[in-house]
């Protein structure tokens, strides 16, 4: 991600100045070092925390140093403090008090830190500096990696700073960087700014001196990461007992559901309705039909495939919903129903018209013995063949 950000903090230290023929101040200054420094999560956007936490943010010296980075500098503009947006052409009239006159340079006298000749026009700025404003600090773009590990003092650390663009340099009275980015001016403050450490509340309190600064920060910072570790395992182990709770709660209600379909009541309802299916599908697929299932959808599925019916929606009855194949193994079993009413109807038809033409025969036909003898024999075999009483009933 890459972030716009200003460096502030502070430090007392010798210096010169120069005031040129136009009234303008000519002095050089430390504005940024390498190492690990302290931002809030506001400033990085980090949403993972709170607003005001610490972030601990390495600036490696290759970074800081690099030429592209320390050539930046050159010409960019001073502000008297940092300005809401970044310093550009519809905005450096408002806000700009001066520029730099020079790259950025590795300070020979402390590696760590990068100086830049500074030439300040305005007069309130030059006001503001005589009476001991005189951190600079750095505002600039980087893109920021989260890349935790620990710093050659052994400061730990979260984000890398990389791709260092420096857009302008404020006079500020406390800069991030530490007291020792300032202006080389010997005018200092009589009481310097003290470092300050950001509680929880958001609350800045000052410390003696940016050793114990960097010590308690450090050790803040520890405990608020082992108190969200413990929130976290706290969260997770409440997360597991309710899983456990939920599988417990489901392996009840499958004990309950088991135990009411093996009550006596369930078994009856179940061997009723597979002995109805069973019956059905024999008068849809036919008295050869076998099944050796004990589920009554089963059953129909496997009488309508012996039927030869096949499944019009779906690609078989397999693939059919239970209520598609219940309903058309209900339509198929009306069918056959009716189909059995109409034969017994043409059945019945068949041996009245029979009896009323013997009984007619009788009363036309004078016959002997032995015809009488014929005849009856042959009534006797149409009464057997279709299953005639001897009072003519079925």
């Amino acid at each position: 991600m890459r972030i716009t950000l200003h460096d502030r903090q502070s430090f007392p230290i010798n210096t010169q100045r120069i005031i040129t023929e136009n009234g303008y101040l000519r002095v050089p200054g430390r504005v940024a070092r390498c190492g690990v420094q302290q931002y809030l999560a506001s400033e990085l956007g980090l949403k993972d925390r709170a607003p005001n936490s610490i972030v601990n943010v390495y600036r490696p010296p290759e970074e800081v140093f690099s030429p592209a980075s320390l050539a930046s500098y050159d010409n960019s503009d001073v502000t008297e403090e940092h300005p809401d947006d970044l310093v550009d052409s519809t905005t450096f009239k408002q806000v700009s008090v001066g520029h730099a006159i020079s790259p950025g340079q590795r300070d020979e006298e402390d590696e760590n830190f990068v100086v830049v000749d500074l030439l300040i026009k305005a007069q309130e700025a030059i006001d503001s500096i005589n009476r001991g404003k005189a951190e600079l600090s750095a505002g600039y773009t980087a893109e920021y990696v989260n890349r935790p590990g620990i710093a050659p003092d052994g400061t730990p650390y979260e984000f890398v700073q990389t791709n260092i663009t420096i857009n302008h340099i404020a006079l500020c009275d406390q800069a991030r960087a530490g007291h020792l980015a300032r202006l080389f001016d010997t005018k200092t403050t009589e009481n310097p700014p003290m470092p300050k450490v950001t509680l929880d509340s958001g609350v800045k309190v000052e410390v003696a001196d940016e050793a114990a600064q960097t010590l308690i920060q450090t050790t803040i910072d520890s405990l608020r990461k082992r108190v969200k570790d413990a929130e976290e395992e706290a969260k997770k182990a409440e997360e597991e007992k309710e899983a456990a709770e939920a599988k417990a709660d489901a392996k009840d209600e499958e004990i309950e559901e088991l135990k009411e379909k093996t009550s006596e009541d369930a078994i009856s309802r179940r061997l009723n309705e597979v002995i109805s299916a069973m019956d059905s599908a024999v008068k849809i697929a036919g008295k050869e039909f076998t099944s050796d299932a004990v589920e009554p959808m089963t059953i129909k599925r496997e009488a309508l495939d012996a039927a030869g019916i096949k499944c019009k929606k779906y690609a078989s009855w397999d693939k059919a919903p239970d209520a598609y194949v219940s309903a058309y193994f209900d339509a198929e079993e009306e069918r056959k129903d009716t189909e059995d009413e109409e034969e017994d109807e043409e059945r019945q038809e068949a041996q009245d018209s029979v009896r009323r033409l013997g009984g007619e025969l009788g009363k036309k036909l004078k016959v002997g013995d032995a015809e009488a003898q014929r005849i009856a024999s042959r009534q006797a075999f149409l009464d057997k063949r279709y299953g005639r009483t001897k009072e003519g009933n079925q």
